[in-house]
């Protein structure tokens, strides 16, 4: 992930925050106007594609520390017998 990439996942998760600050005040009477429904509506969809964008964000993350992680274990490993047999 290049640093385009993690501060757009950063400002992503951002958002999603700011969507669900947005939710949590809203009462069903709120949503007896067409306005709010629609509002309510475009929100939560925000959110979830938000949600969505996170996510796969950090699904390739984790590959990437399951492909690293072997390899920077045997690494460790090599760099340790080494010192034993100094």
């Amino acid at each position: 992930m290049n640093e385009i990439e993690v501060e757009t996942t950063i400002a992503t998760l951002r958002r999603l925050f700011v969507r669900l600050e947005t939710l949590r005040p809203l009462e069903i009477a709120d949503l007896q106007l067409p306005a709010q429904q629609e509002h309510y509506e475009q929100t939560l969809e925000d959110a979830y594609a938000a949600l969505a964008q996170v996510e796969t964000a950090l699904d390739e993350l984790g590959q990437e520390l399951e492909y690293q992680h072997p390899e920077a274990q045997t690494n460790l490993l090599r760099i340790l017998k080494q010192r034993k047999m100094r």
